[in-house]
């Protein structure tokens, strides 16, 4: 053991015993855990024990969250490929590009326009003019979530208008529809009457000399 005296200076000197540590001057003395034999009290036994019965279940759950975090994060990418896939599906049948409040959009990048295109590419524009442009899958997951949120309103009401204009073309074409049925069935069946009085004309005409010849004696 050794031990360590203040000096006039205000600093820990230490004098080292016979079999002891050397400890320079103002460094502390290390906190021995096992007594001066090298055996450990009972207490300390079961101290050290708790500890590592503490660690070993620190260590069980981190490799538990670990695993549930892997599971997540790759149902995580998953998703937001379907999802990707699936809104760009839609926008290119719409035909239409969605503007993006820029500041709603967590980035850390001065940005000044952002647009979601139809080909599911997500175009910003920085304040300097640069433009980048990739498609929404890959970007982060928290900016997709952002997207959808403005998306899917905006979406909706674009689904709404598109289905009106359908409808509006599909009334169109049932009704010019009918009314060509109507006119090519009054066609038909006038060309239909024609042939008939043609067909019962033709057959008169053959009976007729036929019966002359009978009536000859």
């Amino acid at each position: 053991m050794e031990e360590t005296k203040i000096s006039s200076n205000g600093k820990a000197e230490s004098t080292p015993k016979e079999g002891g540590i050397h400890v320079e001057q103002g460094f502390l003395e290390p906190v021995l855990l096992t007594e001066e034999n090298g055996e450990m009290s009972g207490e300390e036994e079961k101290s050290v024990l708790e500890s590592e019965q503490k660690l070993q279940e620190i260590l069980k759950n981190m490799n538990e969250e670990t695993l549930q975090l892997n599971d997540f994060l790759t149902e995580e990418s998953k998703l937001v490929s379907e999802l990707c896939n699936s809104l760009k599906e839609i926008l290119k049948k719409l035909n239409i590009s969605l503007a993006i409040p820029h500041q709603d959009l967590p980035i850390q990048k001065k940005i000044k326009k952002a647009v979601l295109k139809q080909d599911g590419n997500l175009v910003l524009t920085e304040e300097n003019g640069e433009a980048k442009s990739a498609y929404l899958a890959e970007y982060p997951p928290e900016t997709v979530m952002a997207v959808l949120w403005i998306v899917i309103p905006a979406l909706a009401n674009a689904i709404t208008r598109y289905r009106k204009r359908l409808s509006t073309r599909v009334n169109f074409f049932q009704g010019i529809k009918k009314e060509l049925k109507n006119a090519a069935r009054a066609i038909t069946g006038d060309r239909e009457n024609q042939d008939s009085v043609e067909k019962q004309t033709a057959l008169a005409t053959v009976e007729t000399p036929k019966n002359e010849a009978k009536s000859t004696p």
